[in-house]
C-alpha cells in the first residue's frame, strides 16, 4: 500500500541515480550548505554519464531547493532553510545523523497537526473497505513485534490507511509527505531500546474508535499514539521534555 502512495522521483536509469545519489549526499551532510559541488567534468566521470544527463539531474536538485548555480563560480549547496522540505525526496534523503533536533520536533508537530484530525474524519467517513485496510495493517503490526522492519512498515501502512479513509483530496496529497515523515521518524524510533508492542494498545484504540464512528475518541487515540512516538524520540535524544521555543 505505502509504495503506491509515496511518490518520489524515479530512480531508474543514470539520470535518476545521479539525482538520488547526490540528493542523499547532500541530505546526509556529506555535502554541506555552502559547499561547492564537483564540476560537470568530474560528475560525468564519476557517474559515467553524459554531460546532458548530469546537467538535467542538477536541474532537478535545484528545483527541490538543494543547490544553486552561480555564474562563473560553480554549483553550491543551499542552506537547509531553503530546501523544499515538503518534497518527499528531500525528506527521504535526510539521515538520522544530519536531521537535528529542531527538525525532528517540527516533523512530530506536523504529524500532531494532521493525523489526529485525519482520524476524526476517518471515524466519520471510513467505508467498510477503508476499515478493512486499517484492520489489515493493524493485524500486521501485531504480528511483527519481533521484526523491526516489518513492524514499522506495517505501522506506516496503518497510519496511511487512516489518512486515506478521510476521503479528502488535500489530505490524500499530504500522504506522500506524511508517509516519508513516518519512515524517517520510525527509523529514529527504532534506535530506542523499547518493546515494539508498547504502542499497540493506542493503535488498537484508534482502530476501535474509527470502527465505532467515535470521532472525538479517534482523534484522542491518535494523539496518544503520536505522543508515544514523541516520547521514544525524546529518549533517543536523551531529553525529558519537548524543546522550549
Amino acid at each position: 500500500m505505502a509504495e503506491s502512495v509515496i511518490r518520489s522521483y524515479p530512480r531508474a536509469g543514470i539520470h535518476g541515480r545521479i539525482v538520488h545519489e547526490l540528493g542523499e549526499e547532500i541530505g546526509s551532510g556529506g555535502l554541506k550548505p555552502g559547499e561547492r559541488l564537483p564540476g560537470d567534468a568530474e560528475l560525468t566521470e564519476r557517474f559515467a554519464a553524459s554531460r546532458t544527463a548530469t546537467r538535467e539531474a542538477l536541474k532537478v536538485l535545484a528545483s527541490k531547493g538543494l543547490i544553486e548555480a552561480r555564474q562563473r563560480a560553480g554549483t553550491f549547496v543551499k542552506p537547509r532553510e531553503e530546501w523544499d522540505l515538503l518534497d518527499p525526496d528531500v525528506l527521504s534523503w535526510l539521515s538520522p545523523e544530519s536531521i537535528g533536533e529542531p527538525l525532528i520536533d517540527d516533523l512530530m508537530e506536523m504529524r500532531e497537526v494532521i493525523e489526529p484530525v485525519a482520524a476524526r474524519f476517518a471515524a466519520d467517513r471510513a467505508s467498510s473497505e477503508d476499515i478493512g485496510k486499517i484492520e489489515d495493517a493493524y493485524g500486521r503490526v501485531e504480528e511483527s513485534k519481533e521484526n523491526v522492519q516489518g513492524f514499522y512498515e506495517a505501522d506506516r501502512d496503518f497510519h496511511l490507511a487512516v489518512l486515506a479513509s478521510c476521503h479528502n483530496q488535500f489530505i490524500d496529497r499530504m500522504s506522500s509527505i506524511v508517509g516519508t515523515i513516518l519512515a524517517l521518524t520510525f527509523q529514529l524510533q527504532s534506535e530506542v531500546d523499547v518493546p515494539l508492542g508498547m504502542g499497540l494498545p493506542a493503535h488498537k484504540e484508534v482502530l476501535d474508535r474509527i470502527r465505532s464512528g467515535d470521532k472525538r475518541g479517534a482523534e484522542k487515540a491518535m494523539r496518544a499514539t503520536i505522543g508515544q512516538g514523541r516520547r521514544n524520540l525524546d529518549d533517543r535524544m536523551g531529553r525529558n521534555s519537548r524543546r522550549r521555543r
